[in-house]
């Protein structure tokens, strides 16, 4: 009699298991519906109101409402440009054009301002230019001192004339107490040039570019200001199927960054023992070989087999 009350027991207890499963079911289920309510009462005026807020601040409108603060703080962005861009893309657009004009400079600075350049120079050359041998243009990024080619060199020549010395030592005089970069470039008319010196007129041209750049650092320019850009017959300024037009293609142009050239700022050395520890071992560009591979790209190996 004891042993089937104790089965009756144990099949009851068996039988009211799923009231557990079934509270844990309903459980999850009411979370869950709690979770839908909430998120589906949004406060529109509220959400509203912050968007607007937002948009205020990017366009650099001073926000409106009611607040804690009542007086008009210092601003995070800057102030919107008379261009009317957004802020975030005129800052890029910025930052990208004071970069811009000098490839590798890795601080962009204001040097001395062109237009005060530009007066300097023409006072200094005003008797070349009334004789349009030479032409000064100013822009936003550059000014450009057009030297005639005739002024400076003999036909297909890269060596300076007489003529040369007392112009650059002119323009040198003004490069000298400023810091703008400087680029020399050089041009030339589309007829062909090949002898024992220049194979081209790229060539040439680069060859009078550099022998100009050479004359500034020996009148004293800092030769860290400087560098030379050869063009060739590819970048003419007027037509090549006229004598004037060729004429006025082969020249020198002396451009004056509105960017000053930054010294550099000297690392402390490190120990001795540090650079010997982080000293790899390099192999010698004699042992390399360089093979083509068949299907594109190459291999590099010191094997001499």
């Amino acid at each position: 009699m004891r042993r089937r009350y104790r089965l009756h027991l144990r099949g009851h207890e068996q039988l009211d298991r799923w009231l557990v499963s079934y509270a844990d079911y309903m459980t999850l289920i009411f979370a869950l519906f709690v979770v839908l309510y909430s998120v589906a009462m949004v406060d529109k005026d509220k959400y509203r109101a912050v968007i607007e807020g937002m948009t205020q601040a990017f366009e650099g409108r001073p926000l409106q409402g009611e607040g804690l603060l009542e007086r008009e703080g210092p601003a995070i962005l800057p102030p919107a440009g008379a261009s009317g861009k957004p802020l975030l893309a005129e800052a890029a657009q910025a930052q990208a054009s004071a970069l811009a004009p000098i490839s590798g400079v890795p601080i962009a600075q204001e040097g001395e301002p062109l237009a005060e350049l530009d007066d300097r120079l023409r006072k200094a050359l005003a008797p070349l230019q009334d004789a349009g041998l030479i032409d000064i243009k100013r822009d936003e990024e550059w000014l450009n001192i057009a030297l005639d080619s005739a002024l400076l060199f003999s036909s297909g020549s890269a060596f300076m004339g007489p003529n040369a010395s007392p112009l650059l030592n002119s323009l040198s005089s003004i490069l000298k107490p400023v810091d703008n970069y400087v680029r020399v470039r050089g041009y030339t008319d589309n007829q062909q040039i090949h002898n024992e010196i220049f194979s081209s007129n790229w060539a040439l041209s680069a060859a009078r570019a550099e022998a100009v750049l050479g004359a500034l650092i020996a009148e004293g320019v800092r030769p860290e200001r400087l560098a030379f850009e050869a063009y060739g017959e590819f970048s003419p300024f007027a037509s090549n199927e006229t004598e004037a037009g060729r004429a006025k293609n082969r020249q020198v142009v002396v451009a004056i960054s509105r960017l000053r050239w930054v010294a550099p700022v000297t690392p402390a050395p490190e120990p001795v023992m540090a650079r010997r520890e982080a000293a790899a071992p390099r192999p010698d560009a004699q042992d390399i070989n360089v093979i083509a591979l068949p299907g594109g790209g190459i291999r590099i190996t010191t094997r001499q087999d």
